[in-house]
């Protein structure tokens, strides 16, 4: 049954990987993906599920997107990935 009541993303099942984004299940049956930068969506219970999650990026998501029931929570500087550098081209 699902609530209004939101969770911490910490207490979070991961369920495995739904196709470029990894799918989570909070403690009241709703699920939500996030990609590899931490950008989240929400997901029907029923979507496909391809094996075992490739990465968890719940460190570098905020929690808040469109119709998320995750709490909301900052993100730490030091959990951002840092970009390649570009070949310098001399």
């Amino acid at each position: 049954m699902l609530t209004d009541k939101t969770y911490p993303m910490t207490e979070d099942t991961v369920v495995g990987d739904g196709g470029n984004v990894t799918v989570y299940a909070r403690p009241d049956g709703s699920r939500y993906g996030l990609d590899k930068k931490g950008n989240g969506e929400e997901r029907e219970a029923g979507e496909p599920v391809f094996g075992r999650a490739r990465f968890d990026s719940r460190a570098l998501a905020s929690g808040r997107w469109e119709g998320s029931r995750s709490t909301e929570q900052a993100k730490d500087p030091s959990q951002i990935a840092p970009r390649r550098a570009r070949p310098s081209r001399h």
